[in-house]
């Protein structure tokens, strides 16, 4: 049991908050992914401005933020 929690102890998340995050990014990258690899062999197929690098990036910053405000909460309710 200790391989499921010890990384999302030491994230200060739950194992599902970590699955539910996790999830979301890999489906995110996956479908930029896929994409780009139809633009890269076909050219005329256009990339979505939801799915572009700038996108991508905006994307997986947002993310960041959101699971980092998820520890910095659990922290602060933890030390009260």
């Amino acid at each position: 049991m200790k391989l499921f929690t010890e990384h999302t102890q030491q994230q200060g998340v739950t194992y599902m908050e970590h699955l539910v995050f996790a999830v979301g990014i890999a489906i995110r990258l996956l479908g930029s992914a896929v994409v780009f690899l139809l633009h890269g062999i076909f050219p005329f197929v256009d990339i979505r401005k939801e799915l572009d690098l700038e996108a991508t990036r905006d994307y997986l910053d947002e993310q960041n933020d959101w699971i980092e405000g998820m520890k910095e909460n659990k922290t602060s309710v933890i030390s009260i």
